[in-house]
C-alpha cells in the first residue's frame, strides 16, 4: 500500500497556505474539513499470528507524552504538528509525564496516563505471563499534519528502533 507523497505534497502546501489564518485563530473545525487526507487503496491490515506469551510488545501512543525532567515538549504551535517522537521507559510513573498535544481533552489522561498509554497494564500482562515481554523503551508521538516528513524522516528511524529492539507486536493507541 504505497502512499503517493508527490500527490499529497502540493495539496498539503495549499492547505497550509489557506488554513494558516484559521489555525492561528484556533478554528480547528474549519481547517480539518479542508485537510488533504491520505486515503489508502486498501486496508493496511496484518493478521496477528503467534503466541503473545512468546512475543515482545512495544507501545506507541499519539497522546503527546514526554518526560518532564529530561525531554522537550512536542511543538504544539506549528500548523505542521511535530514529527518527532519521545522514548518512554516502561518504568515511567504518572508524575514523570506531561502532555503536549492541543487536539484532545487531557483531563482523564492526566489522572491516569494508562487511558492513552497503557504501559502499566502491559507490565502487569508481562508479570502474569500473558505477554512475553514489554520492551524497556516505548514511544509517544503528538499530532502530525506533515505526512511527507513523517513518512520520509521519522517513520524509517522509528521502524529501525523497534526492529533493533526485537519487537514482534506494536500496540498503537491513537487519540
Amino acid at each position: 500500500m504505497p502512499i503517493d507523497l508527490s500527490a499529497f505534497q502540493p495539496a498539503y502546501e495549499k492547505w497550509v497556505e489557506e488554513s494558516l489564518p484559521d489555525y492561528r485563530a484556533g478554528n480547528m473545525k474549519e481547517i480539518i474539513k479542508k485537510y488533504p487526507f491520505v486515503v489508502p487503496n486498501g486496508i493496511p491490515w496484518t493478521v496477528y499470528n503467534g503466541q503473545p506469551s512468546n512475543q515482545t510488545f512495544a507501545l506507541l501512543t499519539t497522546g503527546g507524552f514526554y518526560l518532564n525532567d529530561s525531554q522537550p515538549p512536542f511543538d504544539t504551535e506549528s500548523i505542521h504538528g511535530d514529527v518527532s517522537f519521545r522514548e518512554i521507559p516502561k518504568t515511567v510513573r504518572q508524575q514523570d509525564m506531561r502532555i503536549a498535544h492541543k487536539h484532545y481533552d487531557h483531563s482523564l489522561a492526566e489522572q491516569d496516563f494508562n487511558i492513552v498509554f497503557p504501559v502499566q497494564r502491559f507490565v502487569e500482562l508481562e508479570k502474569e505471563g500473558i505477554i512475553g515481554k514489554l520492551t524497556d523503551t516505548n514511544y509517544s508521538f503528538s499530532y502530525v499534519n506533515d505526512a511527507v516528513s513523517l513518512v520520509k524522516k521519522t517513520a524509517p528511524e522509528f521502524i529501525s528502533r523497534i526492529k533493533a529492539a526485537g519487537v514482534d507486536v506494536l500496540f498503537l493507541v491513537p487519540v
